[in-house]
């Protein structure tokens, strides 16, 4: 009987053990402080914590109206500490929501934008911060570090990021219809107005980080077979250029990194002509060439209003779902709209790609549409739309312990499939930003297969 107690003692003390374990393997590890809660524009604040050993942490800045300012990305040390300084960004006010890590395992902290120090000199008078601009009459002044919209009624706006515009003194930005505008190309037709974008009276002017045109036109002005697209007038080249666009609805919207003359243009799939398609100036004896070409051939994706197609620059996650739905050609359905997608050019996007199941956000509320897509999450996205089957092989990466648990077996199977490759030191970089021609060659990859 005594041995019989024991026995029974030692379970009920195995299981106690057991129950901590179990409750702390679901309990998210990453951990956040700051080093103050409250700073001013501007000014420098630390976010550290602590996480996995040697893990990617993520950090994300996050306005009151979901917009995320600031994004950035660091390693923990081989004890699981990580630090990122972080400057709180020109027009933040109120109060910002630090997020550090992904998925279920993050933590956040709240940050107060307090006002900048006032100047010295006694007079009673302090530094204002810049706030967004937002006009409806076709001009403002716009501080860079603020940005803003501006709009010519319901006709047409741009939406200028923060630190877009080149410079810290305000600047003057205009929309104007033209009276008298170049002649529309043979078997197209103008829908609406050409609209001419000025910054101080300057015809032409290049951004910093590209900025969103979003144009009104007339659904029921076009005849069947009829698709808009966003042009641009070439002065050097003499026509019109198709830099394409997302239609939603009577709006179309495009991102450009210049200003020049827009105009929504329509013609019939069958009558479009090839020529209207920028010549990519920059992608002659790139390795991905002849996949870009594919890819813009079938409509996917397109190129830079200045003609470059600019392949070693980052992709960011609106843009990869964006091609992603127009290459495999997912239904367009209402889909989840997350809280920092609603006023998003991408949206409608999104929200195809998440009906269908190829796309998650961090959270229940954030897709982060704007960061860099890194290469894992790439690997993810393109398993899910190519509808491929799990493997089970090992992966043999010098770096594949970085990878995170959630991509592992999808980076197994893009590469097991030879729709993904590692680089030539047998890495394969999962916490790496994806490149425009990375992108696209993982999609025609797929779409070849």
């Amino acid at each position: 009987m005594k041995l019989r107690i024991v026995a029974y003692l030692q379970i009920a003390l195995m299981l106690l053990m057991c129950v901590p374990a179990m409750a702390l393997a679901n309990t998210p590890n990453t951990t956040l402080s700051l080093s103050k809660t409250t700073a001013s524009v501007n000014k420098s604040v630390t976010a550290s914590g602590t996480t996995e050993p040697n893990a990617w942490v993520p950090l994300k800045v996050v306005d009151a109206a979901k917009n995320i300012v600031y994004f950035d990305t660091t390693k923990s040390d081989a004890t699981g500490n990580y630090s990122i300084d972080f400057i709180v960004p020109g027009g933040a006010a109120g109060t910002l929501t630090v997020v550090a890590g992904e998925g279920d395992n993050v933590d956040n902290k709240r940050l107060n934008v307090g006002a900048s120090s006032s100047s010295s000199g006694g007079s009673g008078g302090g530094s204002t911060t810049p706030q967004p601009v937002n006009s409806t009459t076709g001009e403002a002044s716009v501080s860079p570090g603020a940005g803003g919209k501006i709009s010519l009624g319901s006709d047409v706006s741009v939406n200028i990021p923060a630190n877009a515009l080149t410079g810290t003194a305000k600047v003057d930005i205009t929309i104007q219809k033209v009276s008298s505008p170049q002649a529309t190309p043979a078997g197209f037709k103008l829908l609406g107005s050409v609209y001419e974008f000025k910054v101080d009276g300057n015809e032409t002017y290049t951004f910093n980080k590209p900025v969103t045109l979003t144009f009104t036109f007339d659904p029921a002005s076009l005849s069947p077979g009829e698709t808009p697209a966003v042009h641009y007038y070439d002065e050097t080249l003499g026509k019109w250029v198709n830099i394409g666009g997302a239609v939603s609805g009577n709006t179309i919207t495009v991102q450009v990194d210049h200003f020049t003359k827009f105009a929504v243009l329509a013609s019939s799939k069958q009558e479009e002509q090839p020529t209207l398609q920028p010549t990519l100036n920059d992608i002659a004896g790139h390795w991905a060439e002849n996949n870009i070409n594919q890819l813009v051939r079938l409509g996917a994706i397109s190129g830079y209003s200045d003609g470059n197609f600019k392949p070693d620059n980052a992709i960011t996650r609106a843009e990869f779902a964006t091609v992603l739905v127009k290459a495999f050609q997912l239904t367009s359905q209402d889909g989840k709209t997350f809280a920092d997608t609603a006023g998003h050019w991408a949206k409608d996007y999104i929200a195809a790609a998440a009906a269908a199941g190829v796309v998650n956000g961090y959270d229940s509320n954030t897709f982060g549409p704007d960061d860099m897509i890194t290469r894992e999450q790439m690997a993810v996205m393109i398993a899910k739309a190519a509808k491929l089957a799990p493997a089970a092989g090992e992966l043999q990466f010098s770096d594949s312990g970085s990878i995170s648990g959630w991509a592992r077996e999808a980076i197994a199977t893009v590469t097991e499939n030879g729709i993904m490759k590692g680089y030539p030191d047998n890495t394969i970089q999962p916490q790496g930003n994806a490149t425009r021609a990375e992108a696209v060659t993982v999609i025609v990859n797929a779409l070849n297969r």
